[in-house]
């Protein structure tokens, strides 16, 4: 799968340098920003070790919602001319079973990044993304519980591509990749959404996003890993000023 990401990650960029001469032509000159709640039904597969002690995550979207104890998801765009920032947060709080061990996590994701328009159809963008777990394991066949908490920092680099405005209908890709050992070992991310255009200031978004971690940490009694792929379908409300 994470070759999977990298040859799509490169295949838009290459899409995207084509539209690179495209640049010169006028942007606006106002800001524009678009702010997005939305709700994602994420699933999770992958493993986590705390403490040392290894344990496998296979958890469908239904058993999230199910051990969901609270989530906050959102993101927020704005440019002017040719540059603009963002911010893209996720927050879950889980408590589930799996495999005779109670497995609680507190997850948090939050993306810092400027963007450069490189053409009216696509944006490079470049910044880091801040993860945090809260993580507590309970082995209730062996009697043993442990717990840890982890943050860290992964840069990151990614790609956005859109069909043409003022239609109604728009299909967005933002494609991205990072860690690069800094934070993480590898982190990668695939998230395509199509936008209906309810009115000039009002969008109805849904997509499916990919975001894959690939963390590990220490040694022995010490050692964390966070080695996990969250995807699942995305439902949101965007709203334009």
């Amino acid at each position: 799968m994470k070759r999977l990401a990298y040859v799509v990650v490169m295949a838009t960029a290459l899409v995207a340098v084509s539209w690179t001469p495209a640049a010169a032509q006028t942007a606006g000159t106002g800001w524009e920003v678009v702010a997005e709640p939305y709700l994602m039904g994420a699933a999770m597969s992958g493993a986590v070790a705390l403490r040392g002690r290894d344990v496998d995550v296979d958890v469908s979207a239904s058993d999230i919602f199910s051990n969901l104890q609270f989530g906050a998801m959102g993101m927020l765009v704005a440019k002017k001319g040719n540059w603009g920032f963002g911010a893209d947060a996720i927050w879950m709080a889980l408590g589930t079973t799996v495999r005779n061990t109670n497995v609680d996590m507190n997850q948090g994701a939050f993306a810092f990044y400027g963007l450069r328009r490189l053409g009216p159809a696509a944006d490079v963008t470049f910044g880091l993304r801040v993860n945090t777990l809260q993580g507590a394991l309970d082995f209730k066949t062996l009697g043993v519980a442990v717990s840890q908490d982890k943050t860290w920092v992964d840069p990151i680099g990614g790609l956005s591509l859109r069909t043409a405005a003022g239609r109604p209908l728009q299909l967005r890709v933002y494609s991205e990749i990072g860690g690069f050992g800094a934070g993480s070992k590898f982190a990668w991310q695939i998230f395509p959404t199509l936008a209906f255009h309810v009115s000039d200031r009002v969008s109805l978004d849904v997509g499916y996003r990919w975001l894959d971690l690939d963390y590990s940490k220490g040694e022995g009694s010490e050692r964390f890993t966070y080695d996990v792929l969250t995807q699942g379908p995305v439902a949101g409300v965007g709203f334009r000023f």
